[in-house]
């Protein structure tokens, strides 16, 4: 009876001294299948607070009739507007008329002088956090929001958010996704609360660190360039999102006022001429009252952004403006060394760039590699690249091999990654317009949630640093071939006026695209 007591007394032991190498390991298998909250970019619809359903009635964005349809309702009174300030010199009649054309679709959308939705707030759809507890997968917890509103006030309801993701999961942890204005509002969260709730941190396509078309809208420097406009002709590619019936709508207008034969150099002059009386007026009445669009504006471009936005107006958005400041001081010019305190505290990290789109060509500095809407160097937090269509030069790419980091040189020369903050945790998809998704990205993500610790871009040779999308097959694949990643046959020597008008209705797309906030 001892002997069995005591057989007993060791068996019981014995668990008892595994038991918590036992506990260890189970948590230690559980933070690699957490739950997985994405803060989305793509616009949803707004709707006022009255709205309980999709309901058109109650819709504030979208905008219903389309931009379009408003246009060419108005397309007589814009052409005698026009054709009047041609011939007068008088450009403020034209810039009145766009104006007030414009004015009962986007007056609705506009905030208050604190930056409070008038209509109430209502978005759709929003998704109650499902209960799980395993398998979690990218497209389980997707974060919707007014895309309008403070960063501070969504980073709120973000922490809200992935307080019920835990509740109905019982996980003590997230991973976070965040793409395009999502990395902002992210950005905001990180800030204002920390990473104590979240295991790791994906930044996709990110507007976090400033957007360089944001900034030439909000300060009114609008310009386009000549020789990028060439080689928009040959190679921009079609992103998705924006209404192309509108556009060829727009584009009839600049038909019948005989700019699209005139070429670049009349619409500049236009731009020009009506810019003291339009822009500062249209961008307060398109999105100048939008926080969440202030959020993209560089901290080198915000205060000249506010003087030419607000002018007269400041008192008046003395609230809103507070807000900006705030978002301004605390997280755009402090992120990055808010992120590397949170590295050391144990967040993981990656970021996810795109390049080789050409931006639109607003300006001399289009030539810079981007996706399309946002430029490499901000979405990478550093990366030095090669202006598009060119490569690094030979002496840049001698003195990289000579101090032995030419290893973070992609094959095509035309990156390096050397440069960035993250140099090990940051990767590069080629050819992959901004709202473009490569399916095959899910994996790496995947991946990167599912690893028991940092993932780096050599954990997995099938992700490597440096990959080229395939916009027609949907694949990606290593890059492996040393050229500048541009097809150059013959695209300089397009014929331009035979070119202008295919141009100007892909131009005008990505413009209403900005304005209406529909690539993201």
């Amino acid at each position: 009876m001892k002997r069995s007591l005591k057989r007993i007394l060791a068996v019981v032991m014995t668990i008892l001294t595994l038991l918590p190498a036992a506990c260890l390991f189970a948590d230690a298998a559980t933070t690699l299948d957490l739950p997985i909250v994405y803060v989305v970019g793509k616009y949803v619809h707004i709707y006022t607070k009255e709205a309980t359903r999709e309901d058109p009635k109650y819709q504030l964005y979208p905008l219903n009739p389309s931009v379009g349809d408003v246009i060419k309702d108005n397309m007589d009174g814009l052409l005698a507007a026009y054709n009047a300030s041609n011939s007068t010199g008088n450009w403020k009649t034209f810039a009145d008329k766009i104006y007030n054309v414009l004015y009962p679709s986007y007056e609705p959308l506009m905030l208050d002088g604190n930056g409070n939705a008038r209509n109430g707030t209502r978005v759709m759809p929003v998704a109650t956090p499902k209960k799980k507890t395993s398998n979690f997968k990218l497209e389980d917890y997707n974060f919707t929001y007014d895309s309008r509103l403070d960063p501070y006030e969504n980073a709120k309801l973000l922490n809200t958010y992935i307080n019920k993701v835990l509740e109905v999961t019982g996980k003590k942890k997230v991973n976070l996704i965040g793409r395009c204005l999502g990395t902002t509002i992210m950005a905001t969260y990180l800030t204002q609360y920390g990473a104590s709730k979240v295991e790791s941190a994906i930044f996709y396509a990110s507007a976090f660190n400033g957007v360089y078309i944001m900034d030439s809208f909000f300060s009114a420097d609008i310009d386009i360039d000549y020789g990028m406009l060439q080689y928009y002709l040959a190679y921009g590619k079609s992103d998705e999102g924006g209404d192309f019936e509108s556009v060829h709508k727009i584009a009839d207008v600049f038909q019948a006022m005989g700019l699209l034969g005139a070429g670049v150099s009349k619409v500049n002059q236009v731009i020009e001429k009506m810019s003291p009386y339009l822009f500062p007026r249209l961008i307060l009445l398109i999105f100048g009252t939008w926080a969440g669009h202030w959020a993209m504006i560089s901290s080198s471009a915000y205060e000249r952004a506010k003087t030419v936005t607000f002018q007269k107006d400041a008192a008046t958005y003395a609230g809103l403006i507070k807000k900006l400041d705030k978002y301004q001081t605390n997280v755009m010019q402090k992120f990055p060394a808010t992120l590397e305190k949170l590295r050391k505290e144990g967040l993981r990290i990656a970021i996810v760039c795109k390049y080789n789109s050409p931006l639109i060509p607003l300006s001399p500095k289009s030539d810079i590699q981007a996706d399309g809407t946002v430029e490499l160097k901000t979405q990478s937090l550093g990366a030095t690249a090669a202006d598009i269509g060119k490569t690094l030069s030979s002496a840049y790419l001698t003195v990289a091999k000579r101090s032995g980091h030419d290893a973070y040189i992609s094959k095509d020369l035309v990156v390096d990654a050397y440069t960035c903050q993250y140099r090990d945790y940051t990767w590069f998809i080629k050819n992959c317009p901004h709202a473009d998704y490569p399916p095959e990205i899910n994996d790496m993500f995947m991946e990167i949630f599912h690893s028991s610790k940092q993932y780096t871009i050599t954990t997995n040779s099938k992700f490597p640093q440096f990959v080229s999308y395939d916009t027609s097959t949907k694949k990606i694949s290593p890059i492996t071939r040393p050229d500048s990643g541009a097809d150059t046959s013959g695209g300089l020597s397009l014929d331009f006026f035979s070119k202008i008008a295919e141009w100007i209705r892909a131009f005008l797309q990505k413009i209403l695209a900005v304005f209406t906030g529909l690539a993201n």
